[in-house]
């Protein structure tokens, strides 16, 4: 992971997308700083649209759009975006997803998490979401061991589920999409830009191990300072990381994006 001051000014301005996580990226132990707030704002000002990526619910999504200077909001790990077109929200649900049974398979799954690990609880956002299922380990006390956490995962694995574990949640979801895959299809059937050009053309931020999926493939990328917390646990890190954590780390990371493209 290199400083900021490492990225050129050759690739800052090749920019056109910003995409990034939201918990413990965006925000700070779960608030939106002004730091943060002004940071989406100079982002717009200056041209590039972002998009927040998130395991965060499709209602939060919907809020994050109506209340933040954002071009559209993927959540629930890729499931589904909600974007502006022509003054309306969209919906876009990722085409993997079998929606006839699906919530059969979700309420099984949940039941047979709860009744195997001790400590184990949905998240208190579960209400919101569509088609992803968060089991909260670190966002509301009392919080998950680490051995706890891994249990979740290998049960929502064996019942055919796709896992992610973020800062604060196990995220489990039925169908063949990921960060990556939702962003790659997103791009493709409503932006109208191929994968290469949301690789050439975008950058990606991040915190935790869910991100890694982005960081692995986008070769612009950057983390916020509390990613150092968890990198001997990750396989891919960002290119380029900040000095500062959460919300004041990404706004450090917009400071030296548009300096760079002066």
């Amino acid at each position: 992971m290199q400083p900021l001051e490492n990225l050129s000014q050759t690739i800052a301005r090749k920019i056109r997308f910003l995409l990034t996580d939201v918990d413990d990226t965006i925000t700070t132990n779960g608030k939106l700083r002004p730091a943060a707030l002004d940071a989406l704002y100079r982002l717009e000002n200056a041209g590039i649209r972002t998009i927040c990526v998130t395991g965060g619910s499709a209602g939060w999504g919907d809020t994050y759009l109506r209340q933040w200077p954002v071009e559209a909001v993927l959540s629930e790990s890729g499931a589904v975006c909600l974007y502006r077109e022509n003054g309306a929200i969209r919906h876009f649900v990722h085409p993997s997803i079998v929606q006839e049974g699906y919530q059969k398979r979700v309420q099984a799954m949940i039941q047979r998490v709860l009744s195997s690990v001790d400590g184990a609880k949905v998240s208190s956002d579960q209400f919101a979401r569509i088609f992803d299922v968060a089991f909260d380990h670190g966002s509301e006390p009392p919080f998950l061991s680490e051995d706890g956490i891994a249990k979740i995962v290998e049960i929502c694995k064996d019942m055919g589920a796709g896992t992610a574990v973020s800062s604060i949640h196990v995220n489990a979801w039925f169908g063949s999409f990921d960060k990556y895959e939702g962003s790659k299809a997103f791009f493709a059937q409503v932006l109208g830009l191929d994968e290469q050009e949301m690789l050439d053309t975008g950058c990606y931020c991040g915190d935790a191990p869910n991100d890694q999926v982005m960081f692995s493939r986008f070769p612009v990328s950057f983390g916020v300072g509390n990613i150092k917390k968890r990198a001997e646990s990750m396989q891919f890190l960002p290119a380029f990381i900040a000095k500062n954590e959460g919300g004041e780390g990404f706004a450090e990371i917009v400071d030296a994006l548009l300096a760079k493209r002066q």
